[in-house]
């Protein structure tokens, strides 16, 4: 038997979980936000289901095992009674693992918007032990945080949701030197796949193995064996020694002039120019190439945009293939979900 439940924030979801616990499977959200079939699975085993753009990026419902789910959970007596702050859904699988943490914990979580004002009042009100939230979500509360320091740093972060990419996680490294740091690899269709305390976008491959005995990368992409079946994530991958990368979204490829571009490589290259805060590659369509690429960027505080824009030039045409130059720059603020590899 399944029930659907729409929380409305992230402590809401606590006696959701007490529920699933103790055997109903449970939906987040409301029943009419898809066209896709709601059922869960059959069997005695409680889930719980949550929202995905999917790796097709068609939305979808996936449901996901509540032994699962909980076991991905540590808790110890460091971080018992932490109170969490994120900006995640509560329908997503992000917000769902985090708000799992704080449950477990005997701690709380608070809910998180756009408003950095209102953000950076709720953490001086009522201080934050940890922070869960998209890289580029809390580089955008880091650049609107108030002159006077409102509270202490975080005792830890965890970035999820999003490539993280080396410039954003120095800058972030830099601007909390005392806060722990957790990288997570996850999605809701194949659960949590790496965790590590490296900031610079690379995560330890063996701990991939012990979730997944068995994945690859075919053509680029990553494929993980689920049942004997070999099932692409849809993520883009980089191997280096032990160490593996998440590139990006596999579509998210331009065809220029018969050359194929990855637009999330353009944009890392992009983060790597100073005073370049945040960028994202797009494709155009084009009657000479097929596409050309462009790049919308954000420019730090403080900077002038125009001499950003000629730095970028440069740097892009030394370090990236001809039809990888981008053909139209565009200046923008880049918020939250716009560069991320997918909604989580």
């Amino acid at each position: 038997m399944s029930a659907y439940l729409q929380p409305v924030d992230l402590d809401e979801l606590f006696p959701v979980f007490t529920r699933v616990e103790a055997g109903e499977s449970i939906l987040l959200g409301a029943p009419d936000e898809t066209a896709v079939p709601m059922a869960p699975p059959s069997g005695p085993a409680p889930c719980l289901g949550v929202r995905s753009s999917g790796s097709t990026g068609l939305p979808k419902v996936v449901w996901r095992p509540w032994a699962e789910l909980s076991g991905e959970v540590r808790v110890d007596d460091r971080t018992r009674g932490w109170r969490w702050a994120s900006p995640f859904s509560p329908s997503s699988f992000a917000g769902v693992q985090v708000a799992l943490q704080a449950w477990r914990g005997g701690g709380s979580v608070r809910s998180l918007n756009k408003n950095w004002a209102d953000a950076w009042a709720n953490a001086g009100a009522t201080g934050w032990d940890a922070i869960s939230a998209t890289p580029t979500y809390l580089d955008l509360l880091v650049q609107n945080e108030p002159l006077e320091p409102v509270a202490a740093d975080p005792r830890h972060i965890t970035l999820g949701g999003e490539v993280l990419r080396p410039a954003l996680g120095e800058r972030l490294r830099s601007r909390f030197p005392n806060t722990s740091f957790t990288v997570i690899y996850a999605s809701a269709e194949f659960g949590v796949l790496l965790k590590t305390h490296r900031v610079d976008g690379w995560y330890e491959a063996q701990a991939l193995s012990h979730r997944h005995h068995r994945w690859r990368v075919n053509g680029g992409g990553l494929e993980l064996e689920v049942n004997g079946v070999w099932q692409a994530t849809g993520d883009a991958v980089e191997e280096r020694g032990d160490l593996l990368r998440v590139v990006g979204r596999g579509d998210r490829v331009a065809n220029v002039a018969g050359s194929k571009v990855n637009l999330d490589e353009v944009a890392r290259h992009a983060e790597e120019v100073p005073g370049v805060r945040r960028a994202l590659a797009y494709a155009e369509p084009s009657a000479v190439t097929g596409q050309v690429v462009c790049l919308r960027f954000a420019p730090a505080p403080g900077t002038d945009p125009e001499a950003v824009r000629a730095g970028l030039e440069t740097h892009l045409r030394n370090v990236l293939v001809k039809p990888a130059w981008p053909r139209r720059w565009e200046i923008d603020a880049l918020l939250p979900g716009r560069n991320a590899k997918r909604g989580t």
